[in-house]
Parts: C-alpha cells; structure tokens; sequence
C-alpha cells in the first residue's frame, strides 16, 4: 500500500495534519499510510489527542525508510529537496529522491562552515520617528520617557522597545477635531533593514513593525475613520471601535477593519501583497477596484485566511498563519518556504545584501530559527541542506553569497 504514497505527498500530509489542515480525502491516506508499515493495524485517533506518539512513530518511520534507502540515494544525483528544522533538535528531514536524511545539529559541532570573524549580530529594537514638524527621533539612542507632545497628545519612548502615545489634554484633542481635517499632523516611524519596533496608537490599537518597513499615522484620530499607511511589513492588533473603522492603506490594496488581529506583508520589492487574518474579519478592496468598482474584486476574509493582492487581482486561500506572524515572536518560521523568500528574510534581519553565484538552488525549507541567533548561526543550520554559504562583510556593506 505504501508505494503509491510518494515521500513528497507523505512529507505534506504529515505537516498539515500537524496543522489541523487535511481534508477528508486526505486524512483517508495519511491513515492508510501510517497503517502500511507495520504486521498489526493501529487506528489513527480520532480526534488525534495523542499527538506525541504519533509524531513518535512517524519520526521512527521516516528515519526506517532514510536507512533503508540511504545506499540507493548516493548512487543518484540529487534533486530539488525539501527540508524540515524542527524547533526544538534543530532536527532537519531532507526529501530528496524518496529518501529522507536525518541530520542532528550538535552543539558540539567540531566543523565550522562559516567563520566567527565575519558573523554579523541579528536585528534589534530600532527606528526612526519622525514628527509632524519634520522632526527626526533616533529610537535605538534616545533616552526612556517623554519625547514629544503633539495636539494634546504625549509621545513616550518604553523601555520595552515601543513607542506609545497618549491622550493627554481632552481640550486640545477636542480643538483638533472642530478644526477638522486641516489641522491633521501626521507622525512616521520607519524601522531600518535590521530593525523592528513596536507603537501604541492614540486609540490604543497596537502595530509591530517587521525590519524595513514604516507607517504613517496621524497623532489623532480626530476623522470618522482611523486611517494609516503601511510600507513593508506590520502585524495589527486593532482597538475595537465600531462608530470609526480602521483602515490601513499599502500597496494596491486597502484593508477595512473593527476590531482585529492581522498581519499585511507589503514591500516594494514583492510583488505580492499578503494579508493574513488571525482573528476577526476584514475587508479587503484591491486599489484597482476603486476605478471600475467591480465587487467580485472585494474580499471579507475570515480568521485563518490569507489574501493575496497581484497586479489588482485577489486571491483567497486557507492557510497555516504561524508563517506569517511568528516574527513577531522572534521566529523564522518556514513552511515550504523557497529558499530565495528565506533569504530575502534573512537581508532584511541581518541587514546583508543577497548575492548568487551560478544556479539557484530549487530547495524549501520548513520549520523554525530563532530570529535571535547570528546569521552564521542561521546559516550553519540552513546549509546542512546542501546550499553553500558564504559571508562578505566589508565597511559600510556586508554581503550574504549563496553557491
């Protein structure tokens, strides 16, 4: 029975049942498969309670079938592979031409594959605030307490790493808000490639800023909407609101939103906009819609859904969000990822400019890195696929080469 069971299909159906993502037809062949193998059938749980057996006895299968087949997969020259880094053993099961490897990063590794002297540190808490009178704050230097006042309103660097702002004289803000929108001020901070910050809005609504990215957002919502503008990358959690609709403006898209968790992946360098929804709902209106008002273009996403905006045109699909948060819990976190999207990660974490030399490798990645770790740290794991690394790093630039 096993062997119309491809190792790729098995590799995947084991990930989204770990998800909670098989379908019907698809829980029917990971049972089938998890059966296959042994003289005495042991029923896969209903409601899957025992996880950790069974991950157990999946693990003891794939490493059977690695062993078996291990003396045929050198004989073979390699194809694209797919690798999974669990978290904890920083274990790793590559597929490449149905066999699986098995690699346990030791602490102890006696081989270095990248040089210390040339490591580069991760990203910290850092950006650049500026205000409404053209003002510049450095984040990362300025001092804890106070840093402005706008309108009523009480600018405070935490020590935590965030930037919080208050309401403090209710006859300013209300000042503001008989003037109208002529009086807007609006305030930016914009985090560095190997940077992140978080900010508390008037509103209490809270934005984590991912590494090269910035947000534009008034001091005040004095408007009938809460409206701000995203480059980059940030995860949303909104202050419910229903008489005043949050509204996040990117690029070609714009999202509509009461009271949420989200996250909205929206560099200039992508040509994708991704949208993922945690919690809530939200509204999501391509900018192309806003010219010939075609409804079938608006989305209303629901939690666990992502949607993807590409050259005014949406698609929705249900997804595993861990991928698209875990940043802000300082997590890489690939699932089937490529290894360019890795590494457009990792320029943007660790500040280095991505180089290739000859092919790029056809080869995804699946698991999880702390975002703490060097890079040397990061690469040292990656590359036990197979991928080469090497780093440049020079005053001024630092270079990631990948061969």
């Amino acid at each position: 029975m096993a062997s119309r069971f491809t190792e790729a299909y098995i590799k995947k159906l084991a990930y989204k049942w770990e998800r909670g993502l098989l379908t019907a037809s698809e829980k029917a062949d990971f049972e089938a498969w998890y059966n296959s193998h042994n003289d005495e059938q042991v029923e896969m749980p209903s409601n899957y309670d025992d996880e950790e057996t069974i991950r157990n006895r999946l693990l003891d299968r794939l490493v059977s079938q690695m062993n078996a087949e291990q003396t045929a997969m050198t004989k073979i020259r390699r194809k694209p592979a797919i690798f999974w880094l669990a978290a904890a053993s920083v274990l790793f099961l590559m597929l490449s031409i149905g066999a699986y490897i098995v690699i346990k990063e030791s602490s102890d590794r006696k081989k270095e594959l990248l040089t210390k002297n040339n490591d580069i540190n991760p990203g910290t808490n850092k950006a650049i605030l500026t205000l409404a009178n053209g003002r510049k704050i450095n984040l990362d230097s300025a001092t804890d307490g106070a840093l402005a006042e706008e309108s009523g309103i009480k600018i405070s660097k935490k020590a935590n790493g965030q930037v919080v702002y208050e309401v403090i004289s209710g006859d300013d803000v209300k000042s503001s808000v008989d003037k109208g929108k002529k009086e807007a001020r609006y305030n930016t901070i914009e985090t560095p490639k190997g940077g992140q910050y978080k900010i508390v809005l008037p509103d209490r609504s809270q934005v984590w800023l991912n590494a090269a990215s910035s947000l534009k957002y008034p001091t005040n919502f004095t408007d009938e909407n809460r409206i701000v503008e995203l480059k980059g990358e940030a995860y949303f959690e909104i202050a419910a609101d229903e008489q005043r609709p949050f509204l996040v403006k990117s690029k070609h898209q714009l999202v509509h939103v009461l009271g949420t968790q989200f996250n909205i992946l929206a560099y200039d360098e992508e040509e994708a906009v991704k949208t993922t929804l945690v919690e809530g709902a939200v509204r999501i209106e391509p900018a192309s819609w806003h010219e010939d008002k075609t409804h079938d273009q608006v989305i209303l996403l629901k939690s666990g859904e992502q949607s993807t905006v590409i050259k005014g045109k949406t698609s929705v699909a249900k997804v595993a969000i861990e991928p698209y948060v875990s940043w802000r819990e300082g997590v890489f976190y690939f699932d089937e990822t490529k290894l360019t999207d890795a590494m457009q990660q990792l320029s943007r974490w660790y500040d280095v400019d991505v180089v290739y030399q000859g092919e790029v490798p056809n080869t995804y990645f699946y698991g999880e890195i702390s975002r703490t770790k060097t890079l040397s740290a990061v690469l040292a794991i990656l590359q036990e696929g197979g991928v080469k690394f090497k780093i440049d790093k020079k005053e001024g630039s630092n270079t990631l080469i990948v061969y």
